[in-house]
């Protein structure tokens, strides 16, 4: 029999995963102000990581409120990381796959980015009845939403 995991289960479980992500790069750090800094090859993809974190902070308040697409968008940004650590383990200097696995990457970020936001946004505004200090926190340091 196939066990079935819950969405909120799934949510959680994948939010270690964007926490590597942005963390990924040895040279990405956070400075004590909060602002990610890098010097990565590819900070896009840090900053795509970054935001994506707020995003999950919000979620993780209430996994239910992630949607379907939300959760098959993290789990498509999964793939294209494992993909990406697979391609860096090659000399980086002689493989010219690493930049096609960061653009699939990046625009794997960006699908988590604006479905998993706008589920966020959503569960901000609906969940304004019920005051929470750390949500309030969490949904006023979502990044913006893009047009």
């Amino acid at each position: 029999m196939i066990k079935r995991h819950s969405r909120p289960a799934l949510l959680l479980a994948l939010l270690p995963l964007a926490v590597a992500l942005a963390l990924a790069s040895p040279v990405a750090a956070r400075a004590d102000d909060g602002e990610a800094k890098t010097n990565d090859d590819d900070p896009t993809i840090n900053q795509q990581g970054f935001a994506i974190n707020k995003i999950l902070r919000v979620l993780q308040t209430n996994p239910d409120a992630a949607g379907d697409s939300c959760i098959n968008a993290l789990k498509e940004m999964h793939q294209a990381q494992t993909a990406l650590s697979k391609e860096e383990g090659i000399d980086p200097e002689h493989n010219q796959d690493i930049g096609v696995a960061r653009d699939v990457l990046s625009s794997e970020m960006e699908d988590v980015t604006n479905m998993c936001g706008a589920d966020a946004r959503t569960y901000c505004r609906t969940a304004t009845a019920h005051p929470d200090p750390k949500l309030t926190a969490a949904c006023n340091a979502l990044p913006p939403e893009e047009d």
